[in-house]
This record gives structure tokens, sequence and C-alpha cells, in this order.
């Protein structure tokens, strides 16, 4: 049977007739055609006339990675989750946006991406003097280079330094410090003789096994009585 199904469009409420091509949401809940939210063609233009991208701000941490975005009208969306795809050279954020949207953003992740890799620590040499003075030499893959920066940890966990360094020099730095220490410690260990690094379970049961015997057996000879 053939049915006629008029085209109401879920943001406006207003029929309307498709120009080239059926807009609709995805919505996984429905289960007859009915029920599909279309979008007109004067809707999704305002759509994409929205989402023009001024300035978009990423961040990273524990592997999520977020966008704050600003329109040119001025609206800002804060830390919205988002995955950028090298292939298609786009940005897909948490919000349905256009795709010529998600390629612009993904313009501002590119420059955001090669910003952050040039700050990255290619080469690091750490130096203690005598009185345990920490002093560091290094050079990030942006060509910066620090020569004998003296550093030490605050009483927060912070690392600190003997001059204005940035502050994401600092963090890579903490990071480079922390894995010399612990390299340090399992150095340390490894040139420790056993006897010393030894449980003192151990130590006992080693010195008990030099203690002279104390067994003395009954006399076999003659007996007296």
């Amino acid at each position: 049977m053939i049915r006629t199904l008029p085209l109401v469009c879920s943001i406006c409420g207003k029929e309307f007739k498709p120009e080239h091509e059926i807009h609709y949401q995805d919505d996984y809940s429905a289960q007859q055609i009915k029920d599909v939210k279309f979008v007109c063609d004067d809707c999704i233009r305002a759509w994409q006339e929205k989402w023009q991208i001024a300035a978009a701000e990423f961040h990273e941490a524990d592997y999520v990675l977020t966008v704050t975005i600003r329109l040119e009208d001025g609206t800002v969306h804060e830390d919205m989750d988002c995955t950028p795809n090298e292939d298609t050279k786009a940005v897909v954020t948490a919000e349905d946006i256009p795709v010529e949207a998600q390629r612009r953003l993904y313009t501002f992740y590119a420059a955001w991406k090669k910003e952050r890799e040039a700050r990255q620590l290619k080469d690091c040499f750490f130096h203690k003097d005598e009185e345990g003075n920490m002093t560091a030499t290094i050079t990030t893959y942006g060509g910066e280079h620090y020569e004998n920066l003296g550093i030490r940890l605050s009483e927060e966990g912070g690392l600190l330094a003997d001059r204005d360094v940035p502050d994401y020099i600092l963090d890579e730095l903490l990071v480079a410090l922390q894995s010399y220490q612990s390299q340090e410690i399992m150095l340390n260990m490894q040139s420790t003789p056993r006897s010393q690094t030894a449980p003192a379970a151990m130590k006992r049961r080693q010195a008990r096994s030099q203690w002279p015997g104390t067994y003395q057996p009954f006399n076999s000879g003659k007996n007296d009585f």
C-alpha cells in the first residue's frame, strides 16, 4: 500500500519540500518513518551559518582531548569532547556540527598539535654537584635551549627554576626529572651488594649457619659403672 507522509521540520515545526535531499537527525529510538526527525533546508542553512568558528583552544588531560570553541557571533562552547580524524582532516565533537565547521576546527587542531610537539624536550641532561644541587641542559624540538638551568622541587611537588622559563618547559622537565630519579634508584639497587640488601631474616639464617656446632655425641667408650 502506498502512503503519503508530510515532511515536517523537527526544529521549526513547518511543513517543507526538500530542494535536493532530505536532512534528518539521528534518533535510534525511532521505530517508524513517521518518527524520523526531519530538518528543513532553511534550518540547515541557519545551522551552517551559526557554526562559523572564530577561535578554538584545545586541551588534553589524562588522554582526553577537549576543545573550547568561540563562534563569530560570540557564542562560546566550553570543554567539548572531541576526536580528530587525520584521514578526513576533520574534528568530530560531542555536539553535532556541520562538516565545514569540522574541517575548520581541524586547522586549529593542526596548529595546536604542531606547537605542542615543538615544546616537547628533544635533549635533556641532568647534573648534580657534590652538594646535591641539580642543573639541567635542555633543547626542545622547536629549538628552544636552556644551558645549566638550576632546578629544585617545591614543597607542593612542582618544579622551580633559577630563571624565568615558560610553564610548559617546567612541566616537560618535571616528567624528565622523575624518570631520571627512578632510573637512579634502580642503578643504585643494582650496584649495592646483595648481602647489604638482603632481608633481616636471611641475614639471621646466614649468621646462624656460621655458628660452631654445639652437638656433642655420647661417650661410646666402656661404661664405668
